[in-house]
């Protein structure tokens, strides 16, 4: 799935507000979690691969929402 298609998946479950929502939480998690990892020491950091923080995020929303039926 795309990520538009992801998105209306979610606003399909818990509307549209809550969904922005809950995306904006998870991308923001998805960018710490890539900063928190790049400072610890002696670990190599990765080539200039950029990373597609969005679809993390709309996939790790999406999976929980499918937790509930």
């Amino acid at each position: 799935m795309d990520k538009k298609q992801l998105m209306q998946k979610i606003a399909g479950k818990v509307g549209n507000e809550k969904a922005v929502e809950l995306v904006m939480n998870a991308y923001n998690t998805e960018l710490v979690t890539t900063w928190l990892s790049r400072l610890q020491p002696g670990k190599p950091l990765g080539g200039p691969t950029r990373h597609d923080h969005l679809a993390d995020a709309l996939e790790r929303v999406s999976e929980v929402c499918e937790l509930n039926p």
